[in-house]
C-alpha cells in the first residue's frame, strides 16, 4: 500500500508570517533544531528528494516554507525555521523564534506539530520548551526521533522506549515515531499518523 504523499507541491518560501498564504484549512508544523534532517524527512515523506531544499549546513531553511501535501483535504504542512543554531547571529536566531512563536500563537489552521529530534540527541532545551508549550495549548504533538540509521536496532529501540517514558506525564495527544530519511523506516508511520490528526 502506498503510504507517500505522492500529489505534495511546493507554495511557497515566506520572509514573515504576515506573507503567508490564507489561513485556512489544516496545517501542521514541522519544527525542529537546524541539524536533525527536517527536510529529509519532509522529501521522504513526498518520496520526493527534490521537494524541499537540503544542505549540509545547518539553518538552512531561513524562512517559513509551505508545502500542500494533500489538496483534496486542504493538508499542508508549514516547515518552520531551525531553531538552536550557533553559527547564525543572535539576531537571526532572534528574528527566527519570533517568527515561530507568532506562527505558533496566531495561525488558526494549525491542528499538530510534528517536533523533530536527532534521535543521538534528542529533548534539547529548545525542544523541551516546545513540548511544554504544546502542553498548555492542548496542542498534539508528532515527536519525531529522526536519523535511527546512525544507531543499532537495539539503540533505536531503547531511545523509542525512554522518548515514551519520558512523555509519560504529558495529557495532550502525543504520539513518538522513529524515522530515518536515508532507509525510510517509520516514515509509513509517520504518513499515517499526520494522516490521522485531519
Amino acid at each position: 500500500m502506498n503510504t507517500y504523499f505522492l500529489n505534495a507541491k511546493f507554495v511557497g518560501s515566506f520572509p514573515s508570517n504576515k506573507d503567508l498564504p490564507e489561513d485556512k484549512g489544516l496545517e501542521i508544523a514541522f519544527c525542529g533544531r537546524s541539524n536533525c534532517g527536517k527536510s529529509s524527512v519532509l522529501n521522504a515523506l513526498t518520496n520526493n528528494r527534490k521537494l524541499a531544499k537540503t544542505s549540509k549546513t545547518p539553518g538552512r531553511t531561513q524562512a517559513i516554507n509551505v508545502f500542500d501535501i494533500d489538496l483534496a483535504n486542504q493538508l499542508k504542512i508549514i516547515d518552520l525555521p531551525g531553531y538552536g543554531y550557533a553559527k547564525v547571529s543572535k539576531k537571526m536566531r532572534a528574528t527566527w523564534g519570533q517568527e515561530i512563536e507568532d506562527y505558533l500563537m496566531t495561525r488558526k489552521s494549525l491542528i499538530a506539530i510534528c517536533i523533530i529530534m536527532d534521535i543521538r540527541h534528542p529533548f534539547k532545551e529548545d525542544d523541551s520548551k516546545l513540548i511544554d508549550w504544546c502542553e498548555s495549548k492542548d496542542l498534539p504533538m508528532i515527536l519525531v526521533l529522526n536519523k535511527s540509521d546512525k544507531l543499532s536496532r537495539n539503540k533505536v529501540s531503547r531511545a523509542l522506549t525512554e522518548a515514551v517514558n519520558s512523555l509519560s506525564s504529558l495529557s495532550t495527544e502525543h504520539y513518538v515515531i522513529t524515522t530515518s530519511a536515508i532507509d525510510k523506516s517509520g516514515i509509513s508511520n509517520l504518513t499515517e499518523r499526520i494522516k490521522s490528526l485531519k
